[in-house]
């Protein structure tokens, strides 16, 4: 589930492909830069409920993940 929400988050901002590794934890993205950025992507997988390296899930998002999405959050 978690593989198909980040991917689904990256792909409605605008990705031509995105694939999320569960073995890596790495999201690889094809996109066109002059309609989206990568800090574009990382806000809509936060607001998803995953953390980014540029941005942090809501406490709500985060929560609302099924228990076999969580993982262990830094502070």
């Amino acid at each position: 589930m978690c593989k198909s929400r980040i991917e689904k988050a990256a792909k409605s901002e605008g990705a031509v492909s995105a694939d999320w590794s569960t073995k890596t934890k790495i999201l690889t993205v094809t996109f066109d830069p002059s309609k989206t950025s990568v800090d574009a992507f990382s806000k809509k997988i936060a607001a998803a409920g995953h953390d980014t390296e540029r941005y942090r899930a809501d406490d709500k998002a985060y929560d609302a993940l099924d228990s076999c999405c969580k993982y262990e959050r830094k502070n």
